[in-house]
């Protein structure tokens, strides 16, 4: 016996909490629809009618209630109730305003049903809403200006560009959210399959050859007293099973790197986020390319030169290749700093030619530096980057002072959302992926656990039981044909040993120990007793288990266990002392023993023996000592202020 360093293992072990992570996630989606409210209620002001701010900002109410996720249930009753309203806050607009209401807001109602309705459904619905927005502007209130191809186009983009944002940033952030509400699930399958794995081997190892015991002791038993040398046989063959039981035993204790099962599939929903993702953020960049190539090819209906329209589509294919490397689940790729800088070339390049318009990319441009850079520097730059469009801008001839202030504040909070979106459905996407990995690491951290817990229990539970067992066999084998009434009445405690090893074999797959210290302390005496060893114990009772915490009495049972068995296996022992009192506050459990070797080597095995004692005394605030001193060795186990009065 020896004693070695704690094995518990610390909290600082365990994998980084996944839920601070998703701190914000929700944020992503409001900052998004704040700086396009902010964008809309600008162009409303515009016009001078207060309806119409009013309209504007009443549009955006359902949609920023939606993505807060407050109150969530009643979406889930008043689903369609609540579309219903949407709609009218959507076309009411057109019947009376005309053509003067403003383009993309029916984008949000498009962004509610497919966040709302199963698909295919919702996509088909996506599809009617947007047939139904161009049939409006086409042949109801007329387009809002010229040329015609121009305005339907820029009608199309505007209602995608706002409906799968709103759908691509929600969704995935509602992933996210759920993702981590979830990740204690992998971890409990994990220990499931653990349990199941050790009970499995329990049984076809341990349980059959119990059952082998109970059947030899039973016939040596009967042959009792007519047939000694027959009942000799059966119970040395049954001496040769509770040996290889006890083998077996130690083997499933040292094995607490080889019971993991197959490691459950990662979920669907996780691998389809970042494809989700970077579907919705394609689709946002094509519509922005397309509607680039537009306004070079026909500008108030006077084309460009040719060699500006092939700039423009180098510029718009280019940039929407680096986003998208950009966007990517790891972002800070080799080489960020200079697909940065040629990004940020190519935003601009155009403007020297066509102005105003060719200045579309500003907004991913801003949301690659949120991608890219670390710390305050990104929102630094972003800032910067953000600050540029309006800059730019009023460099141009504007009519009135108020008209460029109105433009300045468009153009900033438009590049805003989208700088927002692009950074948004980027990090969510990594996010859902570095929350299915630490979903697996927890898993696999709480496998692992729960097999040193399955090991641990196996040499604790299983190790006294089962030693007894064997011991108990070579005692009536030399009592036979010596003493065959006592033989008879060892023949009946060994088969009562084999039922409480069977019940020790099935308690290692379970939770939690359910083991008492005072039946312990009966089985404790019996087996010291049989073996020769005299007994030593308090002459006052020990206190019950009804008034001893119940975590402290399963330890104290556990401890006695351990040092019976360590006394038979390790010791030549002819007195065990075995105390438990109750003074000052503090109760103490003293096991001394005699008959100890002062050559006894240590135990090899850290996970084992006395370290599982350790591990479990101090799992519990409790404190665990062992000495050994001339021959004698001594257990003393203290727990302060834990006993129920």
């Amino acid at each position: 016996m020896s004693t070695v360093g704690n094995s518990a293992t610390a909290d600082s072990d365990l994998p980084a909490d996944p839920g601070r992570g998703t701190r914000g996630t929700r944020a992503h989606v409001l900052g998004f629809l704040a700086a396009l409210l902010v964008a809309r209620t600008v162009d409303a002001v515009d016009h001078g009618n207060w309806w119409y701010v009013l309209f504007v900002v009443a549009a955006f109410v359902l949609p920023a209630w939606f993505a807060s996720g407050v109150a969530r249930d009643l979406w889930t009753r008043l689903r369609w109730w609540l579309l219903g309203v949407q709609a009218v806050l959507t076309y009411v607009p057109f019947a009376v305003f005309g053509d003067g209401w403003v383009g993309g807001i029916s984008g949000l109602l498009a962004g509610l049903v497919l966040l709302t309705l199963p698909p295919p459904r919702s996509w088909a619905l996506f599809g009617g809403l947007l047939a139904l927005e161009e049939a409006l502007w086409l042949w109801g209130v007329g387009l809002p200006y010229a040329p015609a191809a121009h305005a339907a186009v820029w009608l199309l983009i505007a209602f995608a560009d706002n409906g799968l944002a709103l759908f691509g940033l929600t969704w995935l952030a509602e992933l996210v959210r759920q993702e981590d509400a979830t990740r204690d699930e992998l971890a409990i399958a994990a220990i499931t399959r653990q349990r199941l794995a050790v009970a499995e081997r329990l049984r076809s190892m341990i349980g059959e050859r119990i059952q082998t015991v109970s059947t030899r002791a039973k016939a040596a038993r009967g042959a009792l007293p007519a047939d000694p040398n027959g009942a000799r046989a059966e119970i040395r063959a049954a001496g040769v099973t509770a040996r290889e039981m006890l083998a077996e035993a130690r083997a499933i204790a040292a094995s607490r790197h080889d019971l993991i099962g197959p490691r459950e599939p990662r979920e669907h929903g996780v691998v389809l986020a970042p494809r989700v993702a970077k579907g919705v953020l394609l689709a946002v960049l094509t519509l922005f390319a397309l509607q680039n190539l537009l306004n070079v090819a026909v500008p108030g209906g006077d084309g460009y030169p040719l060699p500006v329209l092939a700039l423009a589509v180098v510029v718009s294919a280019a940039i929407t290749a680096l986003q998208l490397r950009h966007s990517g689940v790891h972002h800070r790729r080799p080489g960020w700093q200079l697909t940065f800088a040629a990004q940020a070339v190519l935003t601009y390049i155009q403007y020297p030619f066509v102005g105003a318009v060719g200045l579309i990319f500003v907004a991913f441009l801003a949301g690659s530096a949120l991608l890219l850079f670390a710390g305050w520097w990104r929102w630094l730059w972003f800032c910067v980057i953000v600050a540029s469009m309006p800059a730019l801008v009023l460099l141009l001839p504007v009519d009135t002072a108020i008209g460029g202030i109105r433009w300045t504040a468009y153009a900033t909070a438009t590049t805003t959302a989208f700088g927002l979106l692009v950074y948004g459905l980027s990090r969510l996407a990594e996010l859902a992926v570095r929350l299915a990995d630490l979903r697996e690491e927890l898993a696999e951290y709480a496998a692992v656990r729960e097999r040193l817990r399955l090991a641990r229990d196996t040499h604790d539970l299983l190790g006294l039981s089962l030693s007894a067992v064997a011991l108990k066999t070579d005692l009536v084998a030399a009592l036979i044909g010596r003493d065959d009434d006592r033989a008879a009445h060892e023949l009946d405690e060994l088969l009562r040993l084999c039922l409480a090893a069977g019940n020790d074999a099935r308690l290692v797959a379970e939770e939690s120990l359910r083991l008492s210290f005072v039946t312990e302390l009966g089985l404790a005496f019996d087996i010291l007793t049989s073996s020769g060893i005299t007994v030593r114990l308090p002459d006052q009772a020990p206190p019950s288990q009804n008034e001893v915490d119940k975590q402290i009495d399963v330890v104290l049972a556990t401890v006695v266990r351990e040092a019976v068995t360590n006394i038979i296996r390790h010791s030549a022992a002819q007195l065990c002392t075995i105390v438990l009192a109750d003074a000052d506050g503090v109760l103490r459990l003293r096991i001394r023993n005699d008959g100890v070797a002062d050559d006894l080597p240590d135990e090899a095995d850290p996970g084992q023996g006395l370290t599982n004692l350790r591990a479990r005394v101090e799992a519990v605030d409790g404190r665990f000592t062992a000495q050994r001193a001339v021959g004698e060795f001594e257990l003393l186990v203290e727990f302060p202020h834990r006993v129920r009065k």
